[in-house]
């Protein structure tokens, strides 16, 4: 018995020898090529939702834990708030989105910079806190005019 299996294991061994040298030559590959992977998009995900309540026993939202993680870092805050959508802009106590449909950082007095690169005020017409509208030329402000007749 000790003999045939020896016999058989030098077939064996030959035989993937024979097959491996024909594969070489004829220049088969059975290694799965992997294609470079191509970013085909990008997609932001946001989730404001109701967090667990706080030490006082107040549920805070999302959008609450957001501004309070940038907390006296107001650089960074205005950067995060740039990569919001105008839906969680609007959602936060700590970013206004603008009249250009920017978000930046700010509250209800406004935009916390308010200055551009050059050091020149940046006048908003309007800005939305927590969606409600701010500013002389607000689009929602309608003028009314009583007509009088004389």
């Amino acid at each position: 018995m000790i003999k045939y299996v020896l016999k058989i294991l030098i077939i064996c061994l030959l035989f993937f020898a024979l097959t491996s040298i024909i594969m070489n030559t004829l220049g088969i590959n059975l290694n799965i090529e992997e294609h470079p992977k191509k970013l085909i998009q990008v997609i932001t995900m946001e989730a404001f939702q109701k967090q667990e309540k706080d030490q006082k026993g107040n549920i805070s939202s999302g959008a609450d834990a957001f501004c309070q993680s940038y907390k006296g870092n107001s650089g960074n805050l205005n950067t995060a708030c740039g990569n919001l959508t105008n839906k969680n802009c609007n959602a936060t106590s700590c970013c206004i989105l603008t009249s250009d449909q920017k978000c930046v950082a700010g509250n209800a007095d406004g935009a916390t910079y308010n200055t551009d690169s050059n050091g020149k005020t940046i006048n908003l017409d309007y800005y939305y806190y927590q969606n409600k509208c701010y500013g002389d030329k607000c689009p929602n402000k309608i003028k009314k005019i009583n007509p009088r007749i004389f």
